[in-house]
């Protein structure tokens, strides 16, 4: 990313505190589903709150001005979004307890004693499924031209040649770590095939308690049209009239109608089969 060098020993230096809570995934993963259900569990259903609040204000998305070419100097001003956070790795240390942080890097590239010293929520996700919503992000934030098609995206995204990547390495680092008593290692396809299992997991995680009408309600709000119409959860310039949206679909093996052709398919297959065959992780099957 550009920007990132002068800036990692910052980012990987940043004082940890007990109660932090940090949400780390790779781009596309369901980052901000995952925000929104731990941000209201962990402020007690405070859903007046979260209507208030964009997400972009309750979270430091802590590396984020590194992926911009020119980095601002000093500190955000308070309260003065840049659009996709507020608050950085500059002004972290200012913040009060506790602290919600959002991240795209990987457990290697962030503070070694963070899983020893606070609570991590990873989230993954098929990556044939990020392949195709980071294919649509890109366009929505003018990454890329709008023309460009999804196959000549799947070209970069197999070679590791994007925002972000490699993808796998990402989740095999935190997969290792799924047993750590810190870290709570999610599935995109659980939270969508048994929401309210993974509202008890994290309910769980967090040491808090809810009645089954409370977490029927969350699961109620959490429902991936409800979020859509909510503008704290989104931002970036959206088209109406195509799929070039934060929050597009929202669906767990939509891939197949992108990869639509033998070859695509097959090139797919080889992916996950190359990659999968070097650890023991699996994505869950909703079938």
């Amino acid at each position: 990313m550009a920007g990132y060098g002068d800036h990692a020993a910052d980012i990987y230096n940043l004082d940890v505190r007990p109660d932090d809570i940090w949400v780390v995934a790779f781009s596309r993963s369901g980052t901000t589903w995952l925000q929104e259900l731990l941000w209201l569990l962990e402020n007690n259903l405070d859903y007046d709150g979260a209507a208030k609040t964009p997400l972009t204000k309750r979270y430091a998305f802590i590396e984020y001005p590194t992926m911009s070419s020119e980095v601002k100097k000093g500190p955000p001003t308070a309260g003065n979004s840049s659009g996709a956070t507020v608050d950085d790795f500059r002004n972290f240390h200012t913040l009060q307890s506790p602290r919600f942080v959002k991240t795209h890097l990987p457990l290697s590239l962030l503070p070694p004693k963070l899983l020893d010293t606070a609570k991590v929520f990873y989230i993954a996700r098929d990556p044939r499924d990020v392949a195709v919503s980071f294919h649509f992000m890109h366009k929505l934030f003018r990454y890329f031209d709008e023309d460009v098609q999804f196959t000549e995206f799947w070209e970069l995204f197999k070679k590791d040649l994007l925002l972000h990547m490699p993808l796998f390495p990402h989740i095999e680092e935190a997969w290792t770590k799924r047993d750590h008593p810190n870290m709570t290692f999610l599935f995109y396809e659980e939270m969508q095939k048994d929401l309210c299992s993974v509202i008890d997991k994290v309910s769980k995680a967090l040491g808090k308690e809810y009645t089954n009408e409370q977490k029927k309600k969350l699961a109620e709000h959490l429902n991936f049209e409800n979020m859509k119409k909510s503008s704290t959860l989104k931002y970036g310039k959206e088209d109406k009239d195509t799929e070039i949206k934060f929050m597009r679909k929202g669906l767990s093996g939509n891939w197949v109608k992108y990869f639509n052709t033998d070859e695509l398919k097959r090139e797919a297959e080889e992916y996950m089969e190359t990659h999968l065959s070097k650890t023991d992780l699996t994505f869950p099957d909703l079938a």
